[in-house]
């Protein structure tokens, strides 16, 4: 089920229709989770601004039971336990960006067995093509930068989070 999730980035000015703004989008995110545990599949989840409803409702509606990964994973250290609960955490082209400070000191902390590459085509580019439209072919510049990180091999993270989607994706 994707892209689902909360993003409080935008949110109106106004005090009440912000509440009402969170409320719907909650109401939204609990549908979704329950339309991915009839039909059993994975949550594509996007958390923007966030992460602490979305673990609460999470954890609250049993979405372990499908699973998923936190899409473009923020780097909110709070939501590394969601590992122990069927998630994984999708890393993208923001990891080689100047300012990805924050990511970078997280990415060690995330389980290899629940780390998967994305690319969040077409925005988030990675170096060095930043600016242009994102295509998956880039995410080899994804998997070099953690690889770099982690001190792997490119193909060994490569290797492991093809494994890691496929076992995600029920492949």
């Amino acid at each position: 089920m994707g892209e689902c999730g909360l993003d409080y980035y935008r949110l109106p000015e106004d005090e009440s229709e912000k509440e009402i703004n969170i409320k719907l989008q909650k109401e939204v995110f609990v549908s979704q989770i329950d339309l991915a545990k009839k039909y059993k599949k994975p949550l594509i989840i996007h958390i923007r601004d966030a992460s602490n409803d979305s673990k609460q409702i999470l954890l609250e509606n049993n979405a372990s039971e499908v699973g998923g990964v936190l899409h473009c994973f923020n780097a909110d250290e709070q939501l590394l336990s969601l590992a122990k609960e069927n998630f994984y955490f999708g890393i993208g082209g923001v990891v080689t960006f100047k300012n990805a400070k924050k990511l970078l000191n997280v990415l060690h902390k995330i389980p290899l067995e629940k780390l998967v590459l994305e690319t969040d085509a077409p925005y988030l580019t990675p170096e060095p093509f930043r600016g242009k439209r994102n295509e998956p072919l880039y995410t080899k510049y994804v998997a070099a930068k953690i690889g770099e990180i982690l001190s792997i091999d490119q193909k060994e993270i490569e290797d492991l989070t093809t494994r890691n989607a496929k076992i995600l994706f029920g492949i």
